[in-house]
């Protein structure tokens, strides 16, 4: 550990010494305002990616990439210098953290069955408690696969705080009632699957249905409430909000109701708000961000569902994207995985 407690020492070290070039706002639409504060875009952005698709920021703090097309999990310090990359991992979509620093990580694998080679889906485990954090040295260990169902995906991952964790899964067969493609699976935190939310059914296109789900994530540091985004053009709820009751009923429910009287949720919740939600982050007081890879924005709403503000647009300039498909929060700074683009953008938020 003291090796750890070093290398933590040295990103903070260096995060102090660091200078990053804030862009003031302009006075042109989609400037990143939101209500009284501005996303001032930070200079450089982070490059050297292909196709990056996901951005988690650790409990150490450290960030990590899933750098998709070259087939990696990259390690920065917050700051954006190099630490290290994975072993190799196939298409990595999604990562989250367990409380013991392991890394979990949606991705692919290629496989024989049958004498046929193979792609498929799967969730695999970088161990790096035992490799003392050195990324490049941790063991890559298969945590989950179906060989049975090469068609299914593993498209978000996100752990809870007993360090059992939710994924969520889908593919083009949903004929089962029993186990459908699309779903939320449950994990334990030795990696054996639990069973799944039932609630959730892949039919219809109204509270608890699902198609096509692109991201789950814990509403807040280490909370049990989940938040999930899916993208098929048939759901009218492509972001839904769940909380964790423990009580005469135990179980995930809708905390919002778009029929509210009081409005709450209704704007997280309103019909044509998303068109392609790829993934979720939250800040310290509970406000969520969401990006649109379609509308090539970022979305913000407060923890009771009212939209604050949105900002983007087609490009590759500052405050553009294309086709964002990744973003994470930390200590007043939005990172934003920009897939198209291949970058990292990072937005400090000012209220100067």
């Amino acid at each position: 550990m003291t090796q750890l407690y070093s290398v933590i020492l040295a990103s903070l070290l260096f995060l102090i010494a660091c200078n990053d070039k804030p862009i003031p706002p302009n006075s042109s639409s989609g400037n990143g305002s939101i209500n009284d504060t501005l996303y001032i875009p930070l200079q450089p952005d982070w490059t050297g990616f292909n196709e990056p698709s996901d951005i988690y920021i650790g409990r150490e703090p450290f960030v990590y990439i899933a750098d998709t097309k070259n087939n990696q999990i990259v390690m920065l310090d917050i700051s954006g210098r190099k630490i290290g990359n994975s072993l190799p991992i196939k298409n990595p979509k999604a990562i989250s953290q367990d409380g013991l620093f392991d890394l979990l990580i949606s991705a692919e694998l290629d496989t024989v069955l049958q004498g046929k080679s193979l792609t498929i889906g799967a969730i695999f485990r970088i161990h790096m408690s035992k490799a003392l954090h050195n990324i490049s040295n941790a063991e890559v260990s298969l945590a989950y696969c179906q060989p049975s169902r090469i068609e299914r995906r593993f498209t978000g991952i996100t752990c809870l705080p007993d360090n059992s964790y939710i994924v969520s899964r889908t593919g083009p067969n949903n004929s089962s009632k029993f186990d459908p493609d699309d779903a939320i699976l449950i994990f334990s935190s030795k990696d054996s699957l639990t069973g799944r939310l039932s609630s959730l059914v892949p039919e219809g296109n109204a509270l608890y249905s699902i198609g096509k789900i692109s991201s789950v994530s814990v509403a807040a540091d280490r909370s049990s409430d989940i938040i999930f985004t899916q993208i098929s053009q048939e759901m009218q709820f492509k972001v839904q909000w769940l909380s964790f009751l423990n009580g005469d009923i135990t179980g995930w429910f809708q905390k919002f109701n778009p029929a509210d009287n009081l409005n709450s949720g209704r704007d997280l919740l309103s019909l044509g708000k998303f068109t392609c939600p790829e993934d979720i982050t939250y800040d310290s007081f509970g406000n969520i961000y969401i990006a649109d890879a379609i509308k090539d924005s970022v979305f913000k709403f407060n923890s009771y569902g009212k939209e604050m503000q949105s900002f983007g647009g087609h490009g590759s300039s500052l405050r553009q994207f294309s086709a964002p498909s990744g973003i994470a929060w930390f200590n007043k700074t939005l990172f934003v995985a920009d897939t198209k683009n291949h970058r990292i953008c990072r937005f400090r938020l000012s209220t100067d």
